[in-house]
């Protein structure tokens, strides 16, 4: 056990079992999904603020003995929250149970967790803020779509009984408590979908998660705000399923703080106008219905105390100094968090002046480095260019070369590198055209990628395409035989054979 000193005044036990041994006790879909979004909520200290303990398919004398150590030693003014999500039935006397993974049917007084022996805790346990959340199950009955939970003829409420305590059931003695299955009829077990949380704890988790359940606007959640909020919830989803509520508090019961916190409500219009006249008796007599606004409280006290505090500035001495007066009794007396106090004002420090220092130069890392746009390229890269742009343009120079050989097989071949070469010009210029063109369409003023598969062909086919057709026209010159290209051999030939003329 804590001591005194670190234990939280919240505490919450969670009691989940999906999975029985029984036959006669199908397994649920809903209480893993529940307690593990329902423990995330409570433990949340913007919202619940609760140290949390959870039991998952547990058998029914550990969860006893847990209830009992939940509600032992606490002191009056802690908050104990007790859940159970799981099958919930009746015997044959008519005494309540609830069922754990263990529980056999026929033996439920040893086997199950008896609602007397929660009571009996609840009844004993020194706690005025009790809060049970019992979302208990019955499987067997299936109407539109949804999975029945609960067992007919169940008041838990009249079995739980108990000074300073507030019990939220999923539905009527009556009724049945549902799963929705996607609008399908279900048995119960788990479907593809996965396990989802059922429609009563679904509308309490949204309630608090998102403070849709501050119905009044106060920044914090009631035992009753939680029930109205909840049965509109179910009622909207089901109209077969009405949850019930039963509260033995003295005041309010607070359950969670709401993550919005105090929605700020506007003030009377009379009040506005009044703050705001050109006569300073209804200036005063708006400080003073200020003031009483702000004192109430929330949820109109925050915007009244904001209109206080800019009131303080007023021309007249009269209003300035009584909207003071008001703001100073307001965060001396308010029993609801008023606005902080305004910073004081401070000279600022002068700071020594320090010289802007360079930043430290990135280690060396091994590998090429490109050299600046506009430098030499250095002297290794002009050696390795040197051979690579020598062996690609060799064969037109040795087609110029050619062009004047005596033989007219020589002078064929040279004319058609030729017209190779030309062609590769026109390929390149045209080429060049369409890829801009096709950059434009495609890309706009973003860069072409280097992995574009159009642009990577169009450079593969003008490296290689000159490349293949000179290399065959002087394999073919080098064993004595003409090389045939369509297109350009006529060409070739033709000037070949003016040249001859010329020659003869």
């Amino acid at each position: 056990m804590a001591d005194a000193a670190s234990r939280n005044p919240r505490r919450a036990l969670l009691i989940a079992s999906d999975r029985y041994s029984d036959p006669g006790l199908q397994r649920l879909r809903s209480p893993m999904q529940d307690v593990h979004e329902l423990e995330a909520v409570l433990a949340d200290q913007a919202i619940g603020g609760f140290s949390v303990r959870v039991l998952r398919n547990d058998p029914a004398h550990l969860v006893m003995e847990a209830i009992e150590d939940h509600f032992a030693d606490a002191e009056p003014d802690d908050v104990l929250l007790l859940y159970f999500s799981c099958h919930g039935y009746k015997d044959e006397a008519g005494r309540f149970y609830f069922a754990t993974t263990g529980t056999r049917l026929a033996r439920p007084n040893s086997t199950a967790v008896p609602a007397a022996y929660v009571s009996d805790q609840l009844r004993h346990s020194r706690s005025r803020n009790i809060v049970l959340l019992l979302d208990c199950c019955h499987s067997g009955a299936f109407t539109r779509g949804m999975v029945a939970r609960s067992g007919g003829n169940v008041d838990v409420a009249e079995r739980l009984r108990g000074s300073g305590c507030a019990v939220l059931c999923s539905s009527t003695s009556l009724e049945y408590s549902f799963e929705v299955d996607h609008g399908r009829v279900s048995a119960g077990r788990p479907t593809a979908g996965g396990p989802r949380p059922s429609v009563f704890t679904s509308a309490v988790i949204q309630g608090l998660r998102t403070g849709e359940a501050d119905l009044n606007g106060d920044g914090r959640v009631t035992i009753d705000e939680l029930y109205e909020y909840a049965y509109g919830r179910i009622r909207e989803t089901t109209s077969n399923q009405t949850p019930t509520k039963f509260v033995d508090v003295r005041g309010e019961l607070v359950v969670a703080s709401s993550p919005r916190g105090a929605r700020p409500r506007p003030i009377p219009e009379e009040v506005l106008s009044a703050a705001g006249s050109l006569l300073t008796g209804s200036r005063l007599e708006a400080v003073n219905a200020l003031w009483r606004l702000a004192r109430d409280g929330l949820p109109a006290g925050a915007t009244a105390l904001e209109r206080l505090v800019a009131m303080q500035h007023d021309d007249s001495r009269q209003v300035s100094a009584r909207a003071r007066e008001a703001v100073e009794d307001v965060r001396r007396h308010a029993t609801w968090p008023p606005l902080p106090q305004p910073p004081v004002p401070r000279p600022p420090v002068p700071q020594p002046f320090v010289p802007p220092q360079r930043a430290p130069l990135p280690p060396h890392r091994a590998g090429p480095v490109l050299p600046p746009v506009g430098t030499a390229p250095h002297p290794a890269a002009r050696e390795g260019l040197g051979p690579a742009a020598a062996a690609y343009f060799l064969p037109f120079f040795l087609g110029l070369v050619l062009v004047r050989a005596r033989t007219g097989l020589a002078r064929f071949h040279a004319w058609q590198c030729v017209a190779i070469d030309v062609l590769t010009v026109l390929y390149t210029v045209v080429g060049t055209m369409v890829g801009v063109g096709y950059g434009l369409v495609r890309y706009g003023n973003e860069p072409m990628p280097e992995n574009d598969i159009v642009l990577n062909v169009f450079t593969a086919g003008f490296l290689l395409l000159p490349i293949v057709l000179r290399g065959y026209c002087l394999v073919a010159l080098a064993m004595g035989r003409p090389a045939r290209i369509a297109v350009l051999a006529p060409v070739a030939a033709r000037l070949a054979g003016r040249r001859s003329r010329r020659t003869a």
